[in-house]
């Protein structure tokens, strides 16, 4: 990706470590080693430097420079300095480099100060309001809250994203439960799938589906057609929830190393009355909006990013400037498209996920709702209307999702409608309506041999990544 310079420009800051150390660092560098270093360094000053492609490794690595807080180079040579008198070092290749700037600079962008904790706080429960309004709600000035957010934004811990009003446009949202399964669901309209390895022993899939609320009983029958290879199959009606954000256990010298595990048992504890979410599973579509394939374009594109220009939309849809404005504005006005917010701080990599009843869930929600990152939704049983639950999913420090599972278990009674596992990975991401749709009959397509898909379990398994898991499912 980067060049080096014809110059003699030795990868060395007299500030930051003795000539001899710098020597001895240069000598264990690859060249590709040393240009990223270069690169790092010449950035951060404002200089300029050659590079063979500006692919998207170019443009990640500037992302990161950019925004770092504080001196990334600096950051570096004094790791490397460090691993260095440990001895022992052969060779530092880049591929060494790039997985020590990823790692500081995640460390980096999760280290929120109080600003943009507060910020952030606002902006997840009110993620459409203007930014004078956040102020407000923040009890910041305004231009607190533009630096944070704009600080938020560059380093992606924070995006404004849509989200689809499915009952405007006549789907559902379901939530397919597989217990030890054989087979998988995919397919467009599968928008995402988490997989959890030990289930009592057994692994258990959750996929969400959006689908057309006139083909309920269609899709039955396919996730049905499921329980022949798995031990359990359930499908549920999921309504869309709301993520929450909560700086309670974030500290200025440990960032989200840790929580406060006593304090969140206590408040288990409280108790409260049984949970009922707004927004739940309708039983029949209302208000159906007319829609066109131009539409469903837009739409990806907002649901992608809410923030972007006509111009943006211009580029990903091929639509004249003047119809993805108009576009824009009809969906956005007309609440087809929502906005959401979408947190990702790199220091929250563990999910767990629990399912359970409302009178159980208002138990936990005191606890649940001071954990950093959390989701909270209500499920309903397609084929069994009595069959309610609740479901939470939560983003965590690494490595303490199994000791907030510890105290859960040990706060709930093994009588109780209960059930809390770990998520070791997952499928998908945002909800794509273009593919679902018909332009010619001007109506969501259906065609259960074309739209679905049934992989193996240990395939869609391989595919699956550990990081950056979902943690919002509407």
């Amino acid at each position: 990706m980067v060049t080096q310079s014809d110059s003699d420009d030795r990868v060395q800051d007299d500030k930051l470590m003795p000539d001899d150390d710098t020597l001895k660092l240069e000598k264990k560098l690859s060249p590709s080693a040393q240009a990223i270093l270069r690169f790092v360094r010449i950035f951060e000053e404002g200089g300029k430097i050659d590079v063979m492609t500006e692919d998207a490794d170019f443009f990640r690595l500037q992302q990161i420079v950019t925004s770092y807080r504080g001196s990334l180079y600096v950051s570096l040579m004094k790791r490397l300095g460090q691993v260095l008198k440990l001895g022992g070092v052969e060779i530092i290749t880049q591929r060494d480099v790039m997985s020590l700037i990823t790692q500081l600079w995640e460390d980096n962008i999760s280290m929120l100060s109080k600003t943009e904790l507060t910020f952030l706080e606002a902006v997840v429960h009110n993620p459409g309001a203007s930014l004078k309004d956040l102020s407000f709600k923040a009890n910041q000035t305004y231009s607190q809250c533009r630096r944070a957010q704009k600080r938020l934004f560059d380093s992606g811990v924070l995006k404004i994203g849509g989200m689809i009003n499915v009952h405007k446009l006549g789907l559902e949202r379901v939530l397919i439960v597989l217990e030890n399964p054989s087979f998988v669901l995919s397919g467009p309209y599968c928008q995402k799938s988490l997989f959890i390895d030990d289930n009592d022993g057994s692994p258990l899939v959750l996929t969400v589906a959006t689908v057309p609320f006139s083909k309920r009983k269609e899709f039955l029958d396919v996730v049905r057609s499921l329980r022949n290879s798995s031990t359990n199959t359930k499908a549920y009606g999921l309504s869309a929830g709301h993520p929450n954000f909560n700086s309670i256990y974030s500290t200025q010298q440990q960032g989200w190393k840790a929580l406060d595990l006593f304090h969140f048992r206590l408040m288990l504890r409280k108790g409260s009355d049984p949970i009922t979410i707004s927004g739940a599973p309708l039983s029949a579509a209302s208000e159906i909006v007319r829609i066109k394939k131009s539409d469903t374009l837009v739409m990806d594109a907002l649901v992608e990013s809410l923030d972007g220009t006509a111009n943006d939309i211009v580029k990903t849809t091929n639509l004249s400037q003047s119809s993805a404005f108009r576009k824009r504005a009809g969906l956005l006005n007309d609440e087809i498209i929502l906005p959401r917010a979408r947190v990702n701080i790199p220091q929250l990599s563990d999910r767990i996920v629990v399912v359970c009843s409302p009178e159980v869930g208002g138990n936990i929600n005191p606890g649940w709702h001071n954990l950093p990152l959390t989701y909270m939704s209500q499920i309903s049983n397609l084929e069994d209307k009595s069959d309610k639950k609740m479901l939470f999913i939560a983003a965590l420090p690494t490595g303490l999702g199994k000791s907030v599972l510890d105290v859960l278990d040990d706060e709930t009674s093994k009588v109780d409608d209960y059930s809390a596992w770990i998520i070791d990975a997952a499928i998908g991401g945002t909800t794509k309506v273009s593919p679902m749709y018909d332009r010619r009959r001007n109506t969501w397509a259906w065609d259960v041999s074309q739209h679905f898909d049934v992989t193996t379990y240990s395939v869609m398994r391989r595919e699956a990544s550990p990081h950056n898991i979902p943690i919002d499912l509407a």
